[in-house]
């Protein structure tokens, strides 16, 4: 990987992905279609990992890419008020991935890889083409906003019925919302970027 792409790849927080191309090592037991992955050589993983609040929880898990071993990252067996329970920082390797799978109020958020800079190319969607100002601000709208509500903001940013209809067949052809005009996991993170 060149320092030009390990620079671009560092820049993006959040890069959500297209359970198709999640290797079955990192999905564990987890049979969801959730899943992020942040790039990043360093994880922090906070003492109350593990514990339940409120109806929320972070587990985390460290897997060998090589032969797909599970590896505790987590103390889930001393008490949560206990002293002996820290944060802990782990310093990745290119070969292992930080696994955290979230709860929150009870509802599952999926799952999120920490990867190494120099693996993330394997696991990371490949760069999209640049997007006009048009398709950028209807692919915001689309993602942004409730179907019923989308009218109203297209209006609001200036956008009339003929540049609306093309951007949006543009979109769909570029692989960013779909058929019904949902926003897709291509479409997410090329609205983050």
């Amino acid at each position: 990987m060149t320092s030009t792409m390990r620079q671009l790849i560092l820049l993006v927080e959040t890069i959500h992905l297209d359970p198709k191309d999640v290797p079955s090592q990192l999905r564990g037991r987890y049979s969801g279609r959730k899943f992020k992955a942040e790039v990043t050589t360093r994880v922090t993983i906070h003492s109350d990992a593990g514990t339940w609040s409120g109806g929320s929880r972070d587990t985390y898990s460290l897997v060998r890419l090589a032969d797909g071993k599970e590896l505790p990252a987590t103390d889930t067996m001393s008490l949560p008020w206990d002293r002996s329970r820290q944060d802990q920082t782990i310093n990745l390797e290119p070969g292992i991935v930080a696994v955290r799978h979230s709860m929150f109020q009870g509802n599952d958020m999926g799952l999120t890889f920490y990867v190494h800079p120099d693996y993330a190319a394997k696991l990371l969607p490949g760069p999209q083409e640049a997007l006009s100002d048009v398709e950028s601000t209807v692919l915001s709208i689309i993602g942004g906003y409730k179907s019923a509500y989308r009218d109203d903001e297209r209006r609001r940013k200036g956008i009339g019925d003929q540049d609306w209809q093309a951007a949006r067949q543009s979109l769909f052809q570029k692989g960013l919302i779909d058929k019904r005009g949902a926003i897709t996991v291509a479409g997410r993170n090329a609205r983050s970027r």
